[in-house]
C-alpha cells in the first residue's frame, strides 16, 4: 500500500466523533451532538440508527478537516457489536458515495491496547451510551461484552435528581452534563455519600451558577449521579462492569493473572474524580482476582483514536484494508 498525503482517522461514538490524521497525538476535531444540532445524533447506544444523517455527519467532518475523501486513505475505528450489515453499509458509504482510495477498519479493543502499550489485558471502554469490555491477549481481542450503560445514564440520573430538588428552575437537562463534568466524583463510600444528609451533605456542597446568575447547591447529587455506571444493567440480573470483567478474567485461566493486572480504562466517564479507585474497589468487592491493577491512559477520553493513529504505521494491520479498485472488483460486478 502506497501512502501519500494525509490519512484521516475517524472514531464515531454515541455522543461525538473524533477525527484527525494518522501519526498525530490527538484528534484535530471532536465534533459533538451539540454542534450537530438541530439534527439528531445518528448513533444511539453504539448503533447507527440513521444512515442519511451519518452521511451528512461524515460530509461535515470532511469539510472541517479540509480533505477530499477521494484522494485519501481512511481509517475507521470499529466497535464490538457492529453487525456484518452495518459494516457493509459503511463500506458502501465510504467507497460508493465518498470514493475513498483505501479503507481500513480497526477493532476498538486493539486500538485501546496499542495506545496503552498493553498487549494483554482487559480493555474497558466507557462510552456515552455503551460500555464495552474486552479480553485482549497478545494483541488479539478474544472475547468482548457490551453493556448498555454509559455517560448518558449518569447525566440523565443527575438531571432527574436536580429537577426534583429544584422544580422551579426550569429544564435542568441542558446543564446537567456540564454540572456533572465540573462537580461529580465516584464515591468510595456510596452508602454514606449518595444518601448524605446533615453534616456529611454539607461537606459535599458545591454551587453551580445558572445562566440567569442564580445558584443551585449540589451535595449528594455529586456522588449519586455516577452510580448508574457501576450498577447492574436492567434486565440482565446482577451483571455489572465489575462482574463482567471478573468473568472475562476467569474465562482465560492460563492468562488470568496477567489480564487482572492489566485493566485499561478509557472513555469520557473515566475523567470523573476517583473513577479508577471506585472501579478497583468494585473489582475487589466481587473478588475478580487477588491482585488487580488499573491503568488510565492520560489521553483516555480519546484512547481508541490515538491507538488507531499509532496502528497506521504497522503494515500488519493497515494492509488488511481494502482499496477502491479491490472493492469495485469484489462487489460492483455482482451487484449491478
Amino acid at each position: 500500500m502506497v501512502r501519500l498525503g494525509s490519512t484521516p482517522v475517524l472514531d464515531f461514538g454515541s455522543f461525538s466523533v473524533k477525527a484527525g490524521f494518522a501519526g498525530e497525538s490527538y484528534p484535530l476535531l471532536v465534533y459533538t451532538q451539540e454542534q450537530f444540532h438541530p439534527n439528531p445524533w445518528p448513533i444511539v447506544r453504539g448503533k447507527i440508527e440513521d444512515w442519511q444523517l451519518i452521511e451528512l455527519l461524515i460530509q461535515t467532518i470532511w469539510s472541517k478537516l479540509r480533505v477530499e475523501p477521494s484522494e485519501e486513505e481512511v481509517i475507521l475505528v470499529e466497535y464490538s457489536g457492529t453487525s456484518p450489515e452495518e459494516h457493509r453499509k459503511m463500506e458502501v458509504l465510504m467507497f460508493e458515495k465518498f470514493k475513498v482510495r483505501y479503507l481500513t477498519f480497526l477493532p476498538a479493543a486493539l486500538c485501546t491496547c496499542q495506545a496503552a502499550g498493553v498487549p494483554t489485558g482487559i480493555m474497558v471502554n466507557f462510552g456515552h451510551g455503551v460500555t464495552r469490555i474486552s479480553a485482549v491477549i497478545d494483541n488479539l481481542a478474544k472475547k468482548e461484552v457490551e453493556l448498555p450503560l454509559g455517560g448518558q445514564d449518569s447525566t440523565s440520573h443527575l438531571a432527574t435528581s436536580l429537577q426534583t430538588r429544584y422544580p422551579d428552575q426550569g429544564d435542568l437537562t441542558i446543564h446537567s452534563r456540564e454540572i456533572k463534568e465540573r462537580h461529580s466524583f465516584a464515591s468510595l463510600n456510596p452508602a454514606l455519600e449518595t444518601e448524605a444528609v446533615g453534616s456529611t451533605a454539607k461537606s459535599l456542597q458545591r454551587t453551580y451558577a445558572m445562566p440567569d446568575e442564580t445558584e443551585i447547591v449540589l451535595d449528594r447529587e455529586r456522588a449519586s449521579c455516577i452510580e448508574p455506571i457501576f450498577s447492574s444493567v436492567k434486565g440482565s440480573g446482577d451483571e455489572t462492569v465489575a462482574s463482567v470483567t471478573k468473568q472475562l478474567i476467569n474465562d482465560f485461566p492460563e492468562r488470568s493473572a496477567e489480564l487482572a493486572q492489566n485493566i485499561v480504562i478509557c472513555g469520557g466517564p473515566t475523567d470523573c474524580t476517583n473513577f479508577n479507585y471506585r472501579l478497583l474497589s468494585e473489582l475487589y468487592k466481587c473478588k475478580a482476582s487477588k491482585i488487580v491493577r488499573i491503568f488510565c491512559p492520560p489521553e483516555r477520553t480519546f484512547t481508541c483514536w490515538v491507538g488507531a493513529s499509532v496502528i497506521y504505521f504497522d503494515d500488519d494491520y493497515v494492509d488488511q484494508g481494502m482499496s477502491l479498485n479491490e472493492y469495485n472488483f469484489k462487489y460492483l460486478p455482482a451487484e449491478q
